[in-house]
């Protein structure tokens, strides 16, 4: 695992996947409102978001480019527990079956970590390749976390 986990290190993605597979579609949160099966298409609609699939509604500003993008994206910090405001376009899927939604994720993390993308977030402005892969792993392993795995 490297020293600031990224998705598009074979080892932490393999990792992280490898948690998300061992989740229960019954999982209880931990925290916040989402259900595993919709916290499993959040994730999905979010990689679709960093591969430029999916535009976003821009909500950015100078701190949130700037101050707020290094704290979540680049630093160790862990991102905070509870109620975060997402963005419309995050919570756009609905479930299907547990394992077509997890295998979907597993599909865009893995076209996230070869795919080079420069697209931008909605807080946070646009995002490298590099910055996209440490907001990925740690977006999924904070949901993770969320459920317990």
């Amino acid at each position: 695992m490297s020293l600031m986990p990224t998705l598009l290190d074979t080892a932490d993605r393999t990792a992280l996947l490898a948690r998300l597979r061992r989740l229960q579609p019954t999982a209880t949160a931990r925290w916040g409102t989402l259900t595993a099966p919709k916290m499993v298409c959040h994730l999905a609609d979010s990689l679709r978001l960093g591969l430029g699939e999916v535009p976003p509604t821009r909500m950015d500003n100078l701190a949130t480019r700037t101050i707020v993008k290094w704290l979540v994206v680049y630093s160790p910090a862990p991102p905070p527990k509870g109620k975060v405001q997402t963005s419309p376009e995050m919570l756009a899927s609905a479930p299907t079956s547990w394992a077509a939604d997890v295998a979907t994720v597993e599909r865009l993390a893995e076209r996230m970590a070869s795919t080079p993308t420069t697209a931008a977030h909605p807080a946070f402005g646009p995002l490298t390749h590099g910055g996209w892969g440490r907001l990925s792993w740690k977006h999924m392993d904070h949901h993770l976390r969320q459920f317990g795995a």
